[in-house]
């Protein structure tokens, strides 16, 4: 059911924004609103406390960002609490950019190696996928030392397996399976 309210919401959220040709600025809009509320612990009680009444958080929301983000994008806040949906704000916000993509072509490939990666390592990568897929991609770089080394790549239901582990348990299941 989650997947299907977040969906639901930011996807009226696109079709109201394409229909009124402001799909970039409410894209701004979302970005924004998802950096401040993940650094704004403030804001995050808002958004998650069912002790602060509906009235009370839509003037807070109208008075924060009346002026400052796209007449769309507030609506769409204070439909969220109208509905008791606002815990879901943060989902609804990433769904708007994730369809955006979508839309546009861009895929998000899950790059996983057992060391953070330095920039110049990041933008390799993401031209060698944007060529690889014919795409423009948007990385998301993951840290996983079990990996032992080496990297995984998921894109969609496709995954590209070249870490360590995934070497040593092939090896190990070659040796059990051949006899000696």
């Amino acid at each position: 059911m989650q997947s299907k309210l977040i969906y639901r919401y930011s996807g009226a959220l696109y079709d109201a924004s394409a229909e009124s040709k402001k799909v970039k600025k409410v894209a701004a809009d979302c970005s924004g609103l998802i950096d401040l509320i993940k650094k704004n612990g403030e804001l995050q009680l808002l958004f998650r406390s069912p002790i602060i009444d509906k009235l009370k958080k839509e003037k807070i929301l109208t008075k924060l960002f009346k002026g400052q983000v796209n007449d769309l994008t507030l609506n769409l806040l204070l439909l969220l609490v109208r509905n008791g949906r606002e815990v879901h704000t943060l989902e609804v916000l990433e769904g708007y950019l994730d369809i955006l993509d979508e839309k546009e072509g861009v895929i998000k490939p899950v790059f996983t190696s057992a060391v953070e990666l330095p920039e110049k390592e990041k933008t390799k990568i993401k031209k060698e996928l944007d060529k690889i897929s014919g795409k423009d991609s948007k990385p998301v770089y993951e840290v996983d030392s079990s990996l032992i080394g080496g990297f995984t790549i998921r894109m969609k239901d496709s995954v590209i397996d070249g870490s360590v582990k995934r070497q040593l348990e092939l090896m190990k299941e070659s040796l059990r399976t051949k006899s000696i």
